[in-house]
């Protein structure tokens, strides 16, 4: 039970709530492995009781600027033995260095801000399956080998470990385990099970050992008992997990039988036996292994310490391995110089632990894992679904090609704990989920969702919120929140029981959820009038938020669903004081907040001491003060190319509570979330210009920066340092006019402020070269070399200003980076979207005298095609557009809970007559409410000044401009590489190419009967090698062309069915192989 406003306090809990579990816990359990080593005369102690970890050298800001890793140093006291003598006294020593979480659930590594995603894996624990006429139990461990108990139709018991063929009979598996024949009778006839189990006649036993591979047929009982214990019994090679121990003891012990222990004990397996033929005696329904009470979750702490647990398991064989080769070295030196005396053994403190080669392997995890990925932080919306995004994927998970779409599919179970709409597009679709709004993760790492208690009908809010489990929902019944203002009016309600959903009546309920949106992820939560569109325009919707520019002027919602500013709050872009205290300093550079110590009364009693031995010492008031200091532009890093900045919200003498915020980033104004603009929309055809999905936009949002974006491009390059200093940065260049070095700075780098238009010199390089090496000396005396200008210059089609300039040295080699920051219009080609999922290309702007105009005169901005929204079936934009537009003219702003459709009826439809009518009232504007029409009004043609035949739906839309520009994706190239196996352009933009002439092309000239034309296409134009050299002096001399040849990827073709031994050959008229 916990308070509700914990609830909602922090978004990132569970990444901050599961590292500080590691970092208390998880590392000092897995150090207590090698907590003592003795091997050979060597003892190695690690005092891990006195573990500290040392602060970071650098800031998280700095380590962004410097392209370092931002981590804490693990320091261990380590004392050595050898023969009982301390030959290096306990000292800390470096262990290793772990990368650091930020305040925002953030890894910085190599300059890179990064996250590790959640992972959803099979809990361990016990699994039944009914197969045909058998029943399979399957035990999963954390660590260890799956074991398998079949019982088949004949009664027959055996044991499988791992995906070996060979079975061993399960009598004689607990027989060699130390269980003896009486003692198994007496356990199965003390539930009357002994009829149930019979012993097969197999006599042969093959047990596999450790390494997988199978003993000999003659090994005794006492080789394959020392086997099977070190496997099952031996905790270095077998851990159930807290988790998969707590799931056993459940199903097979009472509760004061239950064991701590993480190994497998004898009992256990007769224990499963046991449970096994209770379930097929009662006739209870196997595991489903898609309920969410089979999955647990694996954070960030988790995944650490599993990478964790194989450095210290190879941190202890490396240890004894080393030790192995002092002894022998010391052996051989004992047989050559044995008149020598002894001398003191000398042992490095590197010389067991190599703290950096423990770090290079940390860091490999961050990097390389799939789990662990550059964070999406093009807004605050992308960057915080980001973070809290669950996989299925990854080490230990579901391979992608062979994901069923059952395991994709939604299961009732993820009810309030996985968003049922956000999920990924493609590939992964149903495999990466989003987390819900609200939920936890508990100590076993099984989802729970919040709940409030119902007892006979009446709703205890004061007894606070259950957070309740897959699992613990078997007994009892829950309903929605949506029934909270109509309850007990209605006999029978909607309720949830053992993950079915059914009527009953309202004293049967026990708990009811806290929020009509609890079930739904961040991003979809934000969508107002969620429950009149169709789930897959919800999930585009969601997704092209996530995908939403931020525009150069910002401007928030007018109808939010009250989890923006929840966003704005957990967004790494955002400062929250640390603190509470007074503002003494606030300007668009820095923050400084006072705290001063109170004098009035203080709850703890030692503080209220330490307070009064200060005052009688000094015989005065004391009054301590400490200043905060917030730092605003740091010139940050950015993963998505886009300019961020950060500005004051507080004013001088504020007071600040602790967890406020002080300063926002660019994706917000006022403590409101801004990812688009309020855009006055109309829906109609236009002379087939918005056919489809295409819009029409005016030119006003053009002109009038409506639509701008900031972007931020980097241009960088490397100087090496040698000696003979063959390459050099100057300003001056050979063969340059001074017009185009004027930015450039006396280094050769150009200035900060400097304006960009076009091919400029950003860095002025010259490299020397000798044209004889036996005038060197000559050249050295004159000073004159032969100067080639290497110079750095902007992209060609780049215009912008020079934002900021760094050097950065690494080595022998410096590399200098400039970073560029530019407006980009909006235009035609690029990609709009509203907020449900109704997306489109612009695909004409047109001025503002053709627009359709409203009878006030007012002209629209954005023409949307009607025809999208009855084939889409998303009827929120209708709702959104039609609120937002009385929201303008009565100047107010609203709060839209999803779900509220069963509280009243229509009352979305309601709401928004009321506050149409309100508006018409207000403004004296008839025509923004008809009775008859409602929503809809008599437009004009901007054209001719005519009003259009019928009535049209207009508003205000809440429009996103989508990273998808087209001035980024459009590439033409005149002359390219060729391919060197198939001789044709090479394709992509990546590699320099060009755009392929594919197969759909193809079909369409062929549709259209351009039959020479496909020709010349498919031969000059690609690969036909001979007349495309040709074609150029026939051109010129005014010759014909010539008749195009054989090309050279159908030559390819006949030499790979030639490879395969196939004996196909073509000869040309001449009969002459073609191919020679």
């Amino acid at each position: 039970m916990i308070n509700r406003l914990k609830t909602y306090s922090n978004l990132l809990n569970i990444q901050s709530k599961s590292f500080k579990n590691f970092l208390k816990i998880g590392i000092i359990n897995e150090l207590k492995k090698i907590q003592k080593i003795i091997h050979s005369n060597f003892e190695i102690n690690f005092h891990i009781n006195a573990l500290k970890y040392k602060k970071p050298k650098l800031s998280s800001e700095s380590c962004l600027i410097k392209n370092e890793t931002y981590n804490i140093d693990i320091k261990i006291p380590m004392e050595i033995k050898y023969e009982g003598k301390i030959i290096f006294k306990k000292k800390y020593i470096s262990f290793c260095k772990i990368p650091f979480m930020t305040e925002k659930g953030t890894f910085i590594c190599n300059g890179n801000t990064r996250i590790i995603i959640n992972q959803l894996i099979r809990s361990p624990g016990i699994y039944i399956k009914k197969k045909k006429n058998c029943l399979l139990a399957t035990l999963i461990p954390k660590t260890g080998s799956w074991i398998t108990i079949k019982r088949n139709k004949k009664k027959e018991n055996f044991i499988k470990i791992d995906k070996i063929n060979n079975s061993i009979p399960l009598f004689t598996f607990l027989n060699i385990l130390g269980l003896s024949k009486k003692k198994i009778t007496l356990s199965l006839n003390k539930n009357n099970y002994s009829k149930n189990f019979k012993i097969s006649k197999k006599k042969k036993i093959e047990i596999p050992t450790i390494n997988l591979t199978q003993l000999s047929k003659e090994n005794n009982i006492k080789t394959i008992r020392n086997n099977l214990y070190n496997r099952f019994l031996n905790s270095d090679n077998y851990n159930l997990g807290d988790t998969g121990r707590f799931k056993i003891n459940k199903k097979i012990y009472k509760t004061e039988f239950f064991t701590n222990k993480k190994i497998l004990m004898p009992e256990d397996f007769l224990g499963i036996f046991n449970y096994m033929i209770k379930i097929k005696n009662i006739n209870i329904k196997s595991n489903k292994i898609d309920d969410l009470k089979n999955k647990i979750v694996l954070s960030v702490g988790e995944l650490m310490q599993n990478k964790f647990n194989n450095i210290i398991k190879d941190i202890y064989t490396k240890i004894i391995e080393k030790i192995n080769k002092f002894e022998q070295k010391k052996k051989q030196e004992e047989k050559y110089n044995k008149e020598k005396k002894e001398e003191k053994i000398k042992i490095n403190k590197t010389y067991f632990i190599n703290s950096k080669n423990l770090t290079d392997n940390i860091k490999k995890f961050i990097t390389t894992n799939p789990l662990s990925q550059l964070l999406n932080d093009l807004n605050p919306l992308s960057e915080l679904t980001h973070k809290r995004k669950i996989s299925t994927l990854g080490i230990g998970g579901i391979e992608k090609n062979k994901a069923s779409t059952k395991i994709r599919e939604i299961h009732n179970s993820h009810y309030g704990r996985i968003c049922p709409i956000e999920t990924s597009e493609g590939k992964n679709a149903g495999l990466v989920l989003s987390l819900a709004k609200d939920i936890r993760i508990n100590k076993h790492g099984f989802i729970e969702s919040p709940f409030y208690k119902v007892i006979k009908g009446n709703i205890k809010k004061n007894k606070g919120i259950f957070f309740i489990s897959s699992e613990n929902e078997k007994n009892i019944k829950i309903a929605p929140c949506d029934i909270l203002k109509n309850f007990k009016l209605n006999k029978n309600y909607g309720v949830k029981n053992k993950n079915e959903f059914y009527y009953d009546s309202y004293k049967s309920i026990n708990f009811i959820s806290t929020s009509t949106d609890q079930f739904n992820s961040i991003g979809t939560g934000i969508i107002p009038f969620l429950e009149h569109n169709d789930a897959n325009r919800v999930l585009m919707g969601a997704t092209m938020q996530k995908q939403a520019l931020i525009l150069k002027n910002k401007e928030p919602s007018l109808i939010e669903t009250g989890r923006e500013i929840l966003i704005n709050r957990d967004s790494k872009s955002t400062i929250i004081a640390k603190e509470s205290g007074t503002v003494i300093y606030s300007s668009s550079k820095k923050i400084i907040i006072q705290k001063k110590s109170k004098k009035s009364k203080f709850k703890n009693i030692n503080l209220f001491k330490k307070y009064f031995k200060k005052k009688l010492k000094k015989n005065k008031k004391i009054k301590k003060h400490k200043h905060t200091i917030y730092l605003l532009n740091i010139d940050e890093k950015n993963n998505s190319n886009i300019y961020q900045t950060r500005t004051s919200i507080v004013k001088k003498n504020d007071w600040i509570k602790k967890g406020q915020i002080i300063a926002e980033g660019i994706g917000s104004l006022n403590g409101n979330l801004c990812l688009g603009k309020n855009i006055l929309v109309g829906y109609l055809s236009w002379e087939g210009y918005n056919f489809e999905d295409a819009i029409i936009i005016s030119e006003r949002l053009r002109n009038e920066d409506i639509l701008t974006s900031i972007h931020v491009k980097k241009c960088k390059s490397f100087l090496i340092n040698h000696k003979e200093k063959k390459e050099e940065i100057t300003k001056n260049i050979p063969d340059i006019k001074l017009k185009n070095v004027k930015n450039l700075n006396n280094n050769g780098i150009i200035k900060i402020g400097s304006k960009i238009n076009g091919k400029e010199i950003l860095i002025g390089i010259i490299k020397k070269r000798l044209i004889n090496y036996e005038v060197e000396l000559i050249y050295e005396i004159l000073s004159e070399y032969e100067r080639k200008n290497i110079s750095v210059l902007s992209p060609k089609n780049l215009v912008g200003i020079v934002t900021n300039t760094k050097i950065h040295k690494i080595k022998n080699c410096y590399q200098i980076e400039i970073y560029i920051t530019e407006k980009k219009k909006i235009q035609i080609g690029d990609k709009l979207s509203g907020r449900h999922g109704n997306k489109g290309v612009i695909s004409k702007i047109i001025p503002i005298v053709d627009m359709p105009y409203l009878p006030d005169g007012t002209p629209i901005d954005i023409i949307l095609n009607p025809l999208g929204i009855p084939s889409r079936m998303n009827v929120g934009q209708i709702y959104e557009c039609l609120l937002n537009l009385s929201a303008i003219n009565l100047k107010e702003r609203y709060k839209i809970q999803p779900f509220d459709e069963y509280q009243y009826k229509n009352n979305s439809e309601i709401l928004i007559y009321k506050k149409l009518n309100q508006s018409r009232k207000k403004t004296k504007k008839e025509w923004l409410f008809n009775p008859n029409n409602p929503g809809k009004t008599i437009l004009f043609n901007g054209k001719n000044g005519k009003p259009f035949k019928q009535t049209i739906s207009f508003g205000y839309s809440y429009i996103l401009k989508l990273m998808h520009i087209a001035e980024e994706k459009i590439h033409a190239k005149t002359i390219s590489n060729y391919s060197s196996i198939i001789k044709q352009p090479v394709k992509g933009k990546s590699k320099n190419g060009g755009q392929r002439f594919g197969e759909m092309e193809v079909w369409a000239i062929e549709g259209f009967g351009a039959a020479f034309l496909l020709q010349e296409l498919l031969t000059i134009k690609s690969d036909d090698l001979h007349n495309k050299s040709q074609i150029l002096k026939n051109l010129m001399n005014g010759l014909s062309m010539s008749k195009p040849n054989v090309p050279e990827s159908f030559k390819l073709l006949i030499l790979e069915l030639q490879s395969l031994g196939l004996n196909i050959n073509i000869f040309t008229k001449k009969k002459t192989l073609f191919t020679k």
